[in-house]
């Protein structure tokens, strides 16, 4: 009887710590963050393994045009593609990625186009430009690792963060291209272009658009060079092409890239 009575005062008294310190904690060492008390309206909880990955907070959405002009009205930053002057637009036309002038975050496909939507995500920024915006809201990137822990509801699943099937039960889960790129886009999923935010359902631990739509930039570097990783995909990515919305596919672009069909999200 006094064994069990001393296992299980000791067993209290890891829990009370491990509490105290916003951690469970196992007397066997094992350490799993617990979920903020309170989490941010716009976030997600990402739990960790309790050994190698920590839990983070992640934005549930691509931060949208909204939101990125809020940070411009604060502080009056100006993008890297508003300081060049240009910046690079698939045509549907010529079937390339073409410089257009004065295509910016305001007007992503130039200003002869419509402007974005607010609650489009913003595309056309610069890894720069993206840190400035990070700093300004007190977020981070994620780094590559961190974005497909979170993509694969963790580590649950290999490709779609939806489960195995590309297409379950004939339902499209994200935006991206169907048809023979860049020829035909059939539109099943019923966006022939970029999607507002939140025009899917989300996955299971609440992030939406993790797969398609724009790319993200992440903080991961590749090696010796300016180039940053960017994952997910976008409505460019088809099963002919890029399938960049099997989220183990990555792609690399310049830190002073800005695309129509790149976004990001954040973590905290």
């Amino acid at each position: 009887m006094k064994i069990i009575k001393y296992s299980i005062r000791l067993v209290t008294m890891c829990v009370i710590l491990g509490a105290a310190a916003g951690t469970i904690t196992g007397c066997e060492g094992a350490v799993k963050k617990l979920p903020p008390a309170d989490v941010p309206e716009g976030m997600v909880w990402i739990a960790g393994d309790g050994a190698d990955q920590p839990g983070f907070l992640m934005d549930a959405t691509e931060v949208t045009t909204a939101a990125f002009a809020k940070f411009v009205d604060a502080t009056g930053y100006v993008t890297e593609a508003e300081d060049f002057g240009w910046s690079g637009v698939f045509n549907k036309d010529s079937l390339s990625w073409m410089p257009v002038d004065s295509a910016t975050w305001r007007f992503p496909l130039g200003p002869d186009s419509m402007p974005a939507a607010p609650d489009h995500p913003v595309t056309q920024l610069s890894l720069r430009d993206v840190n400035a915006y990070a700093d300004w809201i007190g977020k981070k990137l994620p780094t590559e690792e961190e974005w497909i822990w979170a993509a694969s509801q963790g580590g649950q699943y290999p490709s779609f963060p939806w489960g195995e099937e590309m297409v379950p039960d004939g339902k499209y889960p994200g935006n991206w291209w169907q048809g023979p790129f860049p020829y035909e886009d059939n539109v099943l999923d019923g966006f022939p272009g970029i999607a507002p935010v939140k025009s899917f359902p989300p996955a299971a631990n609440g992030l939406y658009d993790i797969s398609g739509n724009v790319w993200e930039w992440t903080a991961t570097k590749k090696t010796a060079t300016q180039e940053s990783v960017i994952k997910g995909g976008s409505f460019l990515c088809s099963t002919s092409y890029c399938t960049g919305f099997d989220f183990k596919q990555r792609q690399f672009t310049p830190a002073d890239s800005g695309l129509n069909h790149l976004g990001f999200r954040l973590i905290r």
